[in-house]
């Protein structure tokens, strides 16, 4: 789990499942948790009824607090996501696979192909990445 959180450019290595599948959803809920503070932030900056009449105008005043939010926001997604995607990295080594098979994720149902080599075991021999990580 250090690796995820702390070395998110470590590419070279090797992670198991359950390293991958606990980054992953340890990722998922702070995302979920970060979406709903910035949801938050956004509610007073939606559209009020200034002459009671029903109509709705759009609140034009952006403070500095909304933008400081935002830029910490934005920060904390891009350095989880940077983190997964090192993560899902180095399980794809641990299967004895390219990290650049990492790139199916934009071909169109790509992703079924990747699932299917997070989900497979690790490979107990040599691979050219990173350290054996079982001993006999």
């Amino acid at each position: 789990m250090k690796d995820f959180f702390f070395a998110p450019f470590k590419w070279n290595a090797r992670s198991t499942r359950k390293e991958f599948w606990v980054s992953y959803a340890i990722q998922l809920v702070i995302s979920i948790i970060i979406g709903t503070i910035e949801l938050l932030a956004l509610l007073p900056y939606t559209t009020v009824d200034t002459n009671g009449t029903g109509w709705t105008e759009p609140v034009s005043s952006i403070t500095i607090t909304f933008i400081i939010i935002n830029v910490i926001v934005a920060i904390l997604l891009i350095w989880l996501k940077l983190g997964l995607l090192s993560a899902a990295v180095r399980r794809l080594h641990d299967t004895n696979h390219e990290g650049w098979w990492i790139l199916l994720y934009l071909v169109p149902f790509g992703w079924i192909f990747i699932i299917y080599f997070m989900i497979l075991p690790t490979v107990e021999k040599p691979v050219r990445w990173g350290n054996y990580l079982f001993t006999k």
